[in-house]
């Protein structure tokens, strides 16, 4: 596509990525320099170490990838994410598009060389990436100084290249409207204006088109114009640590790593608070000679940033840990990171002290004062315990009990790894779980423990007094074994309850089932 404002124009050097009959017509305008003349060779001919000037803005190159269309919109999402990482090697700054990512060049073409050698660059990056991914290994690119501009020319096939804002009128001009994507009824009605291309909305006033079409019609081709502003949605890369530290000889004593582990830690919390995250996956790894390495995985049920935090857990997988050779260098890794959510310490703090105050005036009998331990109502205490029982016993050895929609009692619960329940969805998902709406014992015999009868009551260590019931349980039909219970809530002297039932076959026994918490 020839610009009309210009009477030279350079022969285009791009090289054609996009596949089929069409073949791009690339039109490159000479990049003027303060003096206003372009940087040549020793020959007289102009190269592609374009001199930007101090005055030049932002050059925007659009890719367009009109074959991402027939997928579905997260895997669109998935692979623009993967371009855009690999894009990251010519450009730092990337915005993302519909089937579209347009990355800002002009910074970088005095580093590679030009224009040229980026577009190369990219061609090869992203055809290699389509082809891997079994989809058509051709796209549409265009180059201009802003945004909106480029994606309007890759979208219209031209692959064109202007350099210069002033030239994006006549550039823009003769591309059909076709390019602005509008919904069906403002296409009809441009259709009914004998509006074709753009150089026809050119023509029309203002006031009028913002009048028919609306303010976002009126914004986008004034973007494209560079006459507003154009807000971006750029690409941030997902976080990466990971630090390895050599020791300057062997050490066997794993106590004498902790200050080169705390010395990590302090880099991975300075790492984590500048991003505001935090870490609930850790891979802590000791390097051997000659031997593989030995991995320490730390598991947090609540992101955490806390160096202290870290630290003691850590101390706690080294006070059961055996190595098989002596440590020479130390490696540590985040798997996970997660969003960072604080808590008012000071607050609880505060509370925690004044039921403490509220406590230590009351009397016990003997008229002394009571002084019982503070209660934070805060949930970091309880995952920082039980984040060091799982330091300090292992993994699977910490279990959580969940309910099961089944009224037989000893298939109403499971046990499950802790870990399991580590996200505020998944332990919502478990208390959605029905549940019998009887009460129920929250531990359970392995073996109930027949109960003895004496004068006429029943005995466990104490007397047993009833409190509610009876509440038939059977089994299934199907079961094979045929089970038929009245269970009892009942009371034991001491103040303990118990979860009994008598049996309804001949023998007719009272046995003790479970206790209640």
């Amino acid at each position: 596509m020839e610009d009309p404002e210009r009477t030279k124009q350079l022969s285009p050097s791009l090289g054609r990525i996009d596949a089929g009959q069409n073949r791009a017509r690339v039109v490159r305008l000479p990049l003027r320099s303060e003096t206003g003349v372009a940087k040549a060779t020793s020959k007289g001919r102009a190269t592609s170490g374009y001199v930007v000037s101090k005055r030049s803005h932002t050059l925007w190159y659009a890719l367009y990838l009109p074959q991402l269309e027939e997928l579905a919109q997260s895997q669109q999402r998935q692979y623009l994410n993967k371009l855009a990482a690999l894009m990251q090697e010519l450009s730092s700054t990337i915005s993302f598009h519909p089937l579209a990512l347009i990355c800002e060049i002009r910074s970088s073409l005095k580093y590679f060389g030009g224009v040229d050698v980026i577009h190369c660059r990219l061609g090869q990056l992203v055809t290699a990436q389509l082809a891997e991914w079994d989809l058509a290994d051709h796209f549409l690119y265009a180059v201009s100084p802003t945004v909106t501009g480029s994606l309007l020319l890759a979208r219209s096939g031209h692959n064109a290249l202007v350099y210069q804002k002033d030239n994006l009128r006549s550039a823009l001009g003769r591309l059909s409207t076709e390019v602005l994507q509008l919904k069906r009824e403002q296409n009809r009605r441009l259709y009914n204006m004998g509006v074709r291309h753009l150089r026809d909305i050119w023509r029309l006033p203002p006031a009028g088109l913002r009048r028919r079409f609306g303010s976002d019609f009126l914004n986008q081709l004034n973007r494209a114009l560079g006459k507003v502003p154009e807000p971006t949605r750029n690409y941030l890369p997902p976080p990466a640590f990971l630090t390895c530290y050599d020791l300057p000889y062997e050490l066997e004593n794993l106590d004498r790593l902790l200050p080169v582990a705390d010395e990590i830690f302090a880099q991975l919390c300075d790492f984590l608070g500048r991003r505001d995250l935090g870490a609930s996956q850790l891979l802590f790894s000791l390097q051997h000679e000659k031997r593989s390495c030995t991995k320490i995985n730390i598991g947090l049920r609540q992101p955490s940033r806390s160096r202290k935090h870290l630290m003691l857990l850590l101390e706690t997988h080294f006070s059961n840990l055996s190595i098989p050779a002596p440590v020479t260098a130390v490696k540590l890794e985040v798997t996970q990171f997660d969003a960072f959510a604080s808590h008012s310490s000071p607050l609880s703090e505060k509370w925690g002290r004044s039921q403490f105050s509220l406590q230590g005036n009351e009397l016990n009998e003997t008229g002394e004062k009571i002084a019982s331990a503070p209660i934070f109502p805060n949930d970091s205490n309880l995952n920082q315990f039980i984040e060091q029982l799982q330091a300090r016993l292992g993994e699977h050895h910490v279990k959580s009990i969940n309910s099961v929609a089944e009224h037989c009692p000893e298939y109403a619960s499971q046990q499950a790894d802790y870990l399991e329940f580590d996200t505020p969805k998944k332990r919502r998902q478990a208390v959605a779980r029905p549940v019998a709406l009887n009460p129920r014992p929250f531990w359970l015999l392995e073996q109930p423990l027949q109960l003895s009868i004496r004068r006429g009551r029943l005995y466990h260590r104490k007397a047993i007094s009833i409190i509610s019931g009876p509440e038939r349980i059977e089994t299934h039909w199907w079961s094979g074994t045929d089970v038929r219970r009245d269970y009892y809530v009942a009371s034991e002297q001491n103040g303990c309850r118990l979860w009994i039932y008598r049996e309804k076959g001949a023998n007719r026994h009272w046995f003790l089932h479970g206790f209640f918490a």
